[in-house]
């Protein structure tokens, strides 16, 4: 049979280059520019300075996604106001809508440094400098955040990203503080069900592949739940989850093949082994799964 996770089929990433924050920037930006329209001359001077103008037509720009003119609007704005928040912020978002990365990372890392209380901030560094594989430096952002603000996506960010980098440990106190939220993210369930199938721990490996599946319709959780199922010698569930796996084009012939071989071992009687001993799939009426994703 080999290593256990030999016969697991791989799980879909989260999807790294969402990006966070920024959309519906005139919203966001007029909300904060509502001083202007209340009609006073000092709300209308302090609009009509260059800092405050400039940063007003990058929203502007943003919100109609030109983010090469949102990110030289910003600039000048920076230019004329240097400690501009908001502008830098802006800079940054629109660095990222068209995958600059170091240019983020340098918009964000001055808003960070300006105001260290910011969420977005923190949230957003972490972001460009993961893009950029600096994956310690990302972590340490998202745990800033996270000082910040609980919030269960940016958890999960955090939690793949110390997978990535071989950060079981730190991975996992944050996908287990997920996990007792409920999450409703499949790929926390999944990336759980997988570590429990490398320590052996079939019950718990199946229980959370069930979750991920309930959350989510995707033949790869059906095909590894199959693969659980078997070896914990429950075949008409094993079944099941092979005929869900066999209903998706990317697991459909190897789902198939599963299932032919558990449909011949339900013919058979039981031979009375325990789990450990027919895993290497020798034994009648055991199926082992041999396939890799």
């Amino acid at each position: 049979m080999g290593h256990l996770t030999g016969t697991l089929r791989a799980e879909r990433p989260l999807n790294r280059r969402r990006i966070p924050g920024g959309q519906h920037w005139t919203a966001v930006g007029l909300a904060f520019c509502a001083i202007a329209s209340v009609g006073t001359a000092s709300a209308q001077g302090i609009w009509e300075d260059p800092a405050f103008s400039l940063y007003r037509q990058a929203v502007e720009a943003m919100d109609r996604k030109d983010y090469a003119r949102a990110s030289e609007l910003s600039g000048q704005a920076i230019a004329q106001q240097p400690t501009h928040v908001l502008a830098y912020y802006l800079r940054g978002q629109a660095a990222m809508f068209q995958s600059r990365w170091d240019e983020a990372a340098a918009a964000f890392g001055k808003v960070v440094e300006l105001y260290p209380g910011s969420f977005a901030g923190h949230r957003d560094l972490g972001a460009a400098l993961e893009q950029l594989n600096r994956v310690d430096d990302a972590a340490r952002e998202y745990e800033a955040a996270l000082a910040l603000r609980d919030q269960d996506d940016l958890r999960a960010r955090l939690a793949f990203t110390l997978l990535r980098a071989n950060q079981q440990p730190r991975a996992l106190t944050q996908l287990e503080k997920l996990a007792a939220h409920d999450t409703k993210t499949p790929e926390v369930w999944s990336a759980l069900a997988r570590m429990s199938y490398e320590k052996n721990d079939l019950p718990a490996a199946e229980k959370r592949f069930a979750r991920s599946a309930s959350l989510r319709d995707d033949g790869r959780t059906w095909f590894n739940l199959g693969v659980v199922r078997t070896k914990m010698n429950d075949l008409p569930g094993a079944l099941q989850a092979f005929e869900k796996a066999a209903q998706h084009t990317e697991t459909r012939d190897p789902a198939q093949k599963e299932m032919a071989k558990v449909r011949e071992a339900m013919k058979q009687p039981t031979t009375g082994a325990a789990p450990d001993q027919v895993m290497s799939g020798s034994a009648p009426g055991q199926p082992v799964p041999s396939r890799r994703y």
